[in-house]
C-alpha cells in the first residue's frame, strides 16, 4: 500500500509502476494508492517505510503523531529514512525515543519495541552526545536518470532507523562499522558503534585477533555488523587514525 497526501505524486508513482504508460500493467501486481492511512487500529502490515517525510512536516508536533501512527501500523518492522545530515540523523534518533520511550503507553501495542538497525542498543546515540556531533550516515550507490548530462553513477549519503517490535534479545547485538573501514598493510582500522552505547576506533590485525576476525574485518563495508560479542575484544588503538588517501 502506497501512501501520500498528493494525488498528484499518487498518480505519478502508480504510472512509473506502469513503465510510464497510463493503461499499461503495473510491473508489481497488487499494489494500492491511498492518500490516508487506514483508520481502523486493527489494520497492521509487517513493514512500513517513510523516506525523506520527516524532514518535510512543520513542527515537532506533528512529526511525533505521524511517528505514532506508523508505528500503530507495524506489526513487525518500521523503517525511516532520511538524509546523511546532523537534521536528518536528529529527526531519526527524535523519533527512536519517541518509540521506545513509549511503548507501555498505548493499549493497542502488544510488543514493546527496540532498534533492530543500525544501533546496537536503545542507549544515547554517541554521535550526537560527542563534543563534535556527529551524523551517523550510510553512503549509497545508485544511477541517476540517464539524462545527457547526467549519465554517471552517484552516491548519495543517508541516514536510518529500523525499529521492531518484539525483545532486544531478538537480535545480534554486535558493533557496527560507522565510517569506511581504512585497510591498511597487515591491519585495518574499523569505527564502530559497540552494544554499550560507546563509540570506538579498533585497529584489527591477525596477530593480536586472530586470522578469521581479521579476515572478516578487511572485507567489511561501512554498514556492515562485526562479530564480535563484546567491545573488550577490541582493544583500542593507542595511534592516532591514519590520513586517508
Amino acid at each position: 500500500m502506497c501512501v501520500d497526501s498528493s494525488a498528484a505524486m499518487l498518480d505519478l508513482a502508480e504510472k512509473l509502476l506502469k513503465g510510464g504508460s497510463e493503461s499499461g500493467e503495473p510491473y508489481v501486481p497488487g499494489v494500492f494508492f491511498r492518500q490516508f492511512l487506514p483508520v481502523s487500529p486493527k489494520v497492521q502490515f509487517n513493514v512500513v517505510v517513510s523516506a525523506f517525510s520527516l524532514s518535510e512536516l512543520p513542527s515537532k508536533a506533528d512529526r511525533t503523531e505521524v511517528v505514532q501512527t506508523l508505528w500503530r501500523k507495524t506489526s513487525d518492522f518500521l523503517i525511516l529514512v532520511e538524509n546523511g545530515t546532523k537534521a536528518g540523523h536528529r529527526l531519526l534518533m527524535e523519533a527512536r525515543d519517541l518509540v521506545l520511550k513509549g511503548k507501555e503507553k498505548s493499549p493497542l501495542d502488544s510488543q514493546p519495541g527496540f532498534v533492530f538497525a543500525p544501533c546496537p542498543h536503545e542507549l544515547p546515540c554517541p554521535h550526537l552526545t560527542a563534543s563534535k556531533p556527529l551524523a551517523c550516515s550510510f553512503s549509497q550507490a545508485y544511477h541517476p536518470i540517464p539524462f545527457n548530462w547526467n549519465k554517471q553513477p552517484k552516491e548519495e549519503k543517508f541516514s536510518m532507523v529500523i525499529l521492531a517490535r518484539g525483545c532486544p534479545e531478538e537480535a545480534n547485538r554486535w558493533p557496527r562499522i560507522t565510517q569506511p573501514v581504512l585497510k591498511r598493510p597487515r591491519h585495518v582500522h574499523c569505527h564502530l558503534c559497540c552494544p554499550d552505547g560507546h563509540m570506538q576506533h579498533a585497529v584489527i590485525t591477525a596477530r593480536r585477533h586472530g586470522r578469521d576476525l581479521y579476515r572478516c574485518a578487511r572485507v567489511s563495508s561501512w554498514g556492515d555488523l562485526l562479530p564480535v560479542t563484546t567491545p573488550s575484544e577490541l582493544p583500542p588503538s593507542s595511534a592516532e587514525d591514519p590520513p586517508e588517501s
